[in-house]
């Protein structure tokens, strides 16, 4: 599968890869959304650095075993990240980090839960022309009048969804009729961080759920058997089309290789926050601790 349009930063990088991209180009991600930063707390010098415990807590009570879950998922997303010997513990509803060094500049990486959404895409059109002759009459004068400037507005996974596409370098935005969600983040089983052979550089290995696996093959090979635009794949991340490369065969296995430009800490970043898709919502940092 290809790609006949671009690829939008880091994360859209990856899942095209991941539908089979013959070649994808990267960009760095986008900033994330600034988080309140505890001031770290210094507990005696290591080889990383001085030790910090930062407190975080949830919008929603955890019982002891969904917070016993919480920290192990949160202690491995700050390995997967990076940060030198992390240890997590709990208590009265929150969850202390402590690890080597300062932690400020990956609190963003650590708390936010991405939603990845693999959507068919029913119907495209450029923004601010009118919708080919090939659009089917319902999305017509839909796709039409929405704006892409708006807030998308919400769909569920089993719900058809309206939306576009970040501006591309010349300004162009696509606008969108997509089918329900065919995979989801949930449906990712695991994914590290390695350096490739053969001077390959920093990639991402994906491994699907075999629940997951089993609806990636499917999608994908029900899709390559139809006519453009419904034969792409619209990949979305926090409800932004991020990419839509054309399929041309079903992808099985269950897994794949994510290979592009990656540096070290963005194939890291990416990873991390795949492989821990259960991450409760609503993780805020509090404060540090000695």
């Amino acid at each position: 599968m290809t790609n006949p349009r671009r690829t939008a930063g880091t994360a859209a990088l990856l899942l095209a890869c991941v539908l089979g991209a013959a070649a994808c180009g990267s960009t760095a991600p986008p900033d994330p959304a600034p988080v309140p930063a505890p001031v770290p707390a210094s507990t005696g010098p290591t080889a990383a650095g001085p030790e910090t415990s930062t407190v975080f807590t949830t919008d929603r009570p955890l019982d002891a075993d969904a917070l016993t879950r919480a920290a192990e998922q949160l202690r491995h997303r700050a390995e997967l990240l990076g940060l030198p010997n992390p240890r997590v513990k709990t208590g009265e509803g929150t969850l202390t980090l402590t690890t080597a060094g300062p932690v400020a500049e990956r609190l963003a990486a650590l708390t936010h839960r991405p939603v990845l959404e693999i959507r068919p895409v029913l119907a495209a059109t450029a923004d601010g022309a009118p919708a080919p002759a090939g659009v089917p009459s319902e999305w017509q004068g839909r796709l039409t009048a929405l704006d892409c400037t708006a807030p998308a507005s919400p769909a569920g996974p089993a719900a058809e969804l309206l939306t576009c596409d970040r501006p591309d370098s010349t300004g162009l935005r696509w606008k969108f009729a997509l089918g329900p969600v065919a995979v989801q983040g949930s449906d990712i089983a695991d994914s590290t961080a390695e350096l490739g052979s053969n001077g390959a550089g920093w990639q991402v290995q994906l491994h699907f759920t075999p629940a997951g696996g089993t609806a990636f093959a499917d999608v994908t090979g029900r899709v390559a058997a139809l006519q453009d635009p419904a034969n792409q794949l619209a990949i979305l991340v926090d409800g932004t089309v991020l990419s839509h490369p054309f399929v041309v065969e079903a992808i099985t296995g269950g897994q794949a290789v994510i290979t592009g430009s990656f540096t070290k800490d963005q194939a890291g970043e990416l990873a991390a926050q795949l492989a821990t898709q259960a991450l409760p919502a609503g993780l805020h940092p509090v404060g540090a601790t000695s």
